[in-house]
């Protein structure tokens, strides 16, 4: 059973001016370590990693129904990949404390000037 839907849209432009205190509010330690990781790449592809990750925590907060609150926090929803490569959902803190017990599904793509995600929780029962 679907127990919820959520899109974001991101504008990839906005994402790229993100810094500071802002970039660590919003993503965890993993996600600015990867950032870190294009420091010689490309502005736009940089600006695409924030944007696509952001969309998601947005996707995922809609689909819990709640958006963004005390028990869904930006930094604690992260953008991994599965073994073979396709995007996924990690919790931590007080978001996987008070998760569902849900199969998260998760579509991002870009094109400028977005990035968009989509995200659908499954009842695992």
């Amino acid at each position: 059973m679907i127990l919820g839907i959520g899109v974001d849209a991101v504008s990839i432009e906005r994402a790229g001016k993100l810094s500071g205190r802002t970039l660590e509010k919003i993503f965890n330690e993993t996600e600015l370590e990867e950032y870190k990781d294009l420091e010689t790449a490309h502005p736009d592809i940089k600006a695409q990693f924030l944007a696509s990750r952001f969309a998601v925590k947005e996707a995922y907060a809609k689909a819990r129904g709640t958006g963004f609150c005390d028990i869904v926090v930006p930094n604690e929803i992260l953008t991994a990949r599965e073994e073979d490569g396709r995007p996924c959902v990690v919790l931590c803190g007080k978001t996987l404390d008070n998760a569902p017990k849900a199969a998260v599904h998760l579509s991002i793509t870009h094109e400028k000037p977005l990035a968009i995600a989509m995200v659908v929780l499954e009842s695992e029962d």
